[in-house]
């Protein structure tokens, strides 16, 4: 077997790059979503390159599955995942346009954007985000490479320090499950609670 050091070397690099995520930012980012949620609010993901599959991967975990712990349909989808609308706005009108011409027609006041680049610097994810500050939603970045134009666009931001792509887009995907578990587990303790407390009054 050939020598494995340079892949020891990089699963430690992302084992690193998330554990130095702190409590209190991944808390704010999962309290986002949860208000979302209790809120009926929409939630949109775009991003561009492998963030695109990172923003589509997340639409499964979180309609599906948190309908299945939830018991009520929360309206959540990606940009990413017309063709027919991406190539469109390409082609009409220019690429910078791909997301921000769906937010502004999907996109409403209070709903949650979280929008993906690596680099920070992606027109059409940057794009995307104007658009929906200025419908009134809540804009969430997932950015590298120190946060680039993303993070400051972004009314709230989540910004990994590293300048390496694959570690950035790893650690987006982890921080995306490590967000929907967190909000499945809060469905499942208000269930358990909800039905013992149900429990109780049937035996009075």
């Amino acid at each position: 077997m050939e020598n494995l050091n340079s892949l020891r070397t990089y699963l430690s690099a992302v084992s690193t790059l998330v554990s130095e995520i702190s409590e209190e930012e991944l808390g704010e980012m999962v309290e986002l979503f949860w208000e979302a949620y209790q809120q009926r609010a929409r939630l949109v993901f775009c991003g561009n390159g492998g963030s695109a599959a990172t923003a589509s991967h997340l639409v499964a975990d979180f309609q599906k599955n948190i309908y299945l712990a939830g018991g009520r349909p929360w309206e959540v989808l990606a940009l990413t995942d017309s063709t027919p609308l991406i190539t469109a706005w390409s082609n009409d009108t220019e690429y910078a346009n791909v997301f921000a011409g769906q937010a502004r027609c999907w996109v409403r006041p209070g709903d949650l954007l979280v929008a993906i680049s690596g680099s920070g610097n992606s027109p059409n994810v940057i794009a995307a985000v104007e658009a929906a500050n200025e419908i009134g939603a809540t804009t969430l970045a997932f950015a590298g490479y120190g946060g680039g134009k993303l993070a400051k666009t972004a009314k709230k931001s989540f910004v990994l320090h590293s300048r390496n792509m694959q570690h950035v887009e790893d650690a987006h995907m982890i921080i995306g499950h490590a967000i929907y578990c967190e909000i499945r587990d809060r469905l499942h303790r208000e269930a358990v609670l909800h039905a013992a407390t149900e429990a109780a009054r049937s035996a009075l």
